[in-house]
């Protein structure tokens, strides 16, 4: 940090973010040596005013330390007591009285700890100017952050270990007296000069009570160890900071955070998303009782991780750090687990666009806007990305799905997106009152609602126009009136696949948009439409009305399809191998994981000379060839599943199969471990990865078993029909889909 400092003020010496960052890097590694030479003195333009002294001469200032988001700290001489400190002035730009108090309170709580030997201590308390400051002990030997720069890598395990434990002494000494510190991070972890780790800085970094993410392009906090809890507005508890230190211990154990990425939304939707890969398949030098202990504190939810740091503490001195790691050379070992998910690059303007649409509609400007692409190029893949952003701010993400069977009802996708937001709505009355006077009419879409409300009125018959135009005018009237409470953002996947009422539904509720705090946000394969597709019409008139606009995926670069891979690969690909995937997958996503995986599988990510891949003409060959490995009762158990559909649950399977219980399930592993299929948003269901999984499945089912498959399924849907409806459950008003997975 330091020489990259000292090189950007060789060229800028005006540079203040340089001088900060060297004068900070100065500090982290202490004074220099009597015998070492002395770093250059920072241009004393580029380094903020600073006050000679605080509490009436008592703290006399030396030198400016660094800046950070909510503090400017500096080297002081403490008169009183003859000892160097470092004194945080914290800012108070942009708070209120209010916010003030909440940081003098977080301080005093953190002077009321008492001193314990692996937290920074606390020695003074002030007010300088109306401004709040905290006096420290100064931490002579940097922080975590440097160790690892100088190491270049992960650290030795027994030293990763001992970090780690003086953390998890601190935390639980910080917890059980209230304080959690919310921005746990290797550069606020504090070394002496012989090495003891301290924790500092509690509290401080979001004491203020904001969300992480205020608003477009600014981000409060460290989102490489950011809780997923965190990430989304919510409360931090101490189980958050154990994440944080999970994340930390990831790092100290493999050289890498759990999660990278190319923004910081980026890495926050795999805190929220993604499973990280095991530390063991980054080093030789992870015992197993450690990798499970990491993989526990990175849990999703708060409530999976370990009940405590003193738990933690606990975990960490069972360890024995001679343990060999588990083997992730070994041929039990499946390839794909050491392959990263949820990797996402590029997409730059395509992502600032839709951000941009998402901050006018927080605005009260809402607008259309549809993701255009080729099968694979990432349209739904983008738009969740948008999505972390979209639930960082605050703001609700319901989506809908169109559906490829000719069977779905009329306006699917918009009866989906009003289960999902009526699930979030556990009372009846509370419901009924939110739907407000329209109802009656929203009972065509919800036909629950007449079970749940007997008093309701009986609908106007479907054929009547003035019928529909009610129906559109009571979801208008619905969308705007929640919306007014937390932004929404309405995602309709493929819509190349809806109906023409859906299609109509969306015209209507575009025209009401431009004062509603609402992006509706489509996505289509152009290779699907003609012109006279209902879809093709709509847009164009969707065209004709304001606040809408038509974003174009193409295939990514060369650069972003070598990022991906070294990401996705945790190693960099050799230059002909980017060149040969490059050419072959055009850039499209799709195909480039599918590639990706292909190789892993084959072992050729590593190998010298680069492999023939036959990528897009050979899309179905790639897939295939990643079928072949599957064994044969697993390939036939999913051309059984391609053709009941791209979703589908256990009970299909079982029914279509005729498979006993424990095969199933074996054969439903294999799907999941090869990334053929996933596990879909409700229990026991499942999906195929891509529809062209989907398709490549069913390009090789025989007729006779397509057949036999839809004639089981038939009679079963007959027995099902003749159940009377009074004997059914009665099935609840909304269903909760996960469409993050």
């Amino acid at each position: 940090m330091a020489e990259a400092a000292r090189a950007v003020l060789a060229i800028d010496p005006e540079n203040s973010d340089a001088a900060a960052f060297l004068s900070m890097a100065e500090a982290n590694l202490g004074a220099p040596a009597a015998n070492a030479a002395t770093p250059p003195e920072a241009p004393a333009s580029a380094v903020p005013p600073q006050p000679e002294s605080f509490a009436a001469g008592r703290y006399q200032v030396r030198r400016f330390l660094g800046e950070g988001g909510r503090k400017r700290v500096f080297l002081a001489h403490d008169a009183l007591l003859d000892r160097d400190v470092a004194l945080a002035l914290i800012k108070t730009d942009g708070l209120d009285e209010v916010g003030r108090q909440r940081i003098v309170r977080e301080a005093q709580a953190m002077g009321r700890m008492g001193a314990h030997p692996h937290l920074v201590s606390v020695f003074d308390l002030g007010d300088e100017g109306g401004a709040p400051y905290v006096v420290t002990e100064l931490m002579q030997g940097g922080d975590v952050e440097g160790e690892l720069e100088r190491a270049g890598g992960p650290l030795e395990l027994r030293r990763a270990l001992d970090i780690a434990t003086s953390v998890a002494r601190g935390l639980a000494f910080a917890h059980e007296r209230g304080i959690v510190h919310r921005d746990l991070k290797p550069g606020n972890v504090w070394l002496t000069a012989d090495g003891t780790a301290k924790i500092g800085d509690f509290g401080l970094a979001v004491a203020e009570g904001r969300s992480r993410l205020t608003q477009h392009g600014m981000m409060v906090g460290t989102f490489a160890y950011m809780p997923p809890e965190q990430a989304l507005g919510g409360e931090a508890t101490p189980r958050s900071d154990l994440y944080s230190l999970g994340a930390m211990l990831y790092e100290l154990v493999t050289g890498r955070p759990p999660f990278q990425g190319d923004s910081p939304t980026a890495v926050i939707s795999q805190h929220l998303n993604a499973a990280p890969v095991a530390p063991s398949w980054h080093t030789q030098h992870c015992p197993p009782a450690l990798e499970d202990l990491v993989l526990a504190l990175l849990a999703k939810e708060a409530a999976s991780r370990p009940a405590s740091a003193a738990d933690v503490l606990a975990a960490l001195e069972r360890i024995d750090p001679a343990q060999p790691s588990r083997s992730h050379s070994s041929d039990s070992a499946n390839p794909l687990d050491r392959l990263a998910r949820g990797v996402f690059v590029g997409r730059e303007r395509e992502l600032e666009r839709l951000r941009s649409a998402l901050d006018s509609a927080f605005a009260g400007r809402g607008s259309v806007v549809m993701l255009v692409g080729e099968p694979g190029i990432g349209k739904t893949r983008t738009v969740q990305e948008l999505e972390t952003y979209a639930r960082m701010r605050g703001a609700q993400v319901l989506w809908g799905r169109a559906h490829e069977s000719s069977g779905a009802p009329p306006y699917w996708p918009w009866v989906q997106v009003g289960r999902v937001w009526g699930a979030q709505i556990a009372d009846a009355r509370a419901l009924r009152q939110r739907l407000g006077l329209g109802v009656a009419d929203l009972q065509r879409l919800f036909p629950e609602l007449r079970a749940m409300y007997p008093d309701l009125s009986d609908p106007e018959p479907a054929s009547d126009e003035s019928a529909q135009f009610r129906l559109f005018e009571a979801y208008a009237q619905f969308v705007r009136a929640q919306s007014a409470e937390a932004p929404w953002v309405v995602v309709l996947d493929d819509l190349h696949w809806a109906d023409r009422p859906t299609l109509e539904l969306l015209q209507h509720l575009a025209r009401e948009l431009l004062d509603m705090r609402v992006l509706l946000l489509g996505t289509y394969r152009d290779t699907e439409l003609a012109r006279t597709h209902p879809l093709s019409q709509a847009l164009v008139e969707l065209n004709r009305g304001g606040g809408f606009q038509r974003i174009v995926l193409d295939g990514l670069t060369r650069d972003e399809v070598a990022r991906y891979i070294e990401a996705t690969a945790n190693r960099q690909p050799p230059a002909a191998l980017i060149d040969r995937v490059y050419e072959q997958t055009e850039g499209n996503p799709f195909f480039l994981i599918e590639v990706v995986n292909l190789l892993a599988q084959e072992g050729a990510l590593s190998a010298e000379s680069v492999p023939a891949i036959a990528i897009p003409e050979g899309v179905r060959e790639a897939l295939t060839r990643r079928l072949d490995r599957l064994s044969d009762d697993a390939n036939a158990l999913f051309q059984y599943a391609a053709v009941a559909g791209r979703q589908f649950s256990y009970d299909t399977l079982q029914v279509v199969s005729g498979y006993e219980h424990d095969v199933l399930l074996r054969l439903i592993e294999e799907g999941l471990a090869a990334r053929v299929i996933e596990e879909a948003d409700q229990p026991v269901r499942y999906r195929f990865m891509h529809a062209l999984m989907q398709e490549t499945l069913l390009a090789v089912c025989p007729r006779h078993v397509a057949c036999a498959c839809m004639a089981r399924l038939a009679r079963r849907s007959r027995r099902a029909s003749a159940i009377a409806p009074t004997s059914r459950r009665r099935a609840s008003h909304c269903t909760s889909r996960n469409p993050r997975r």
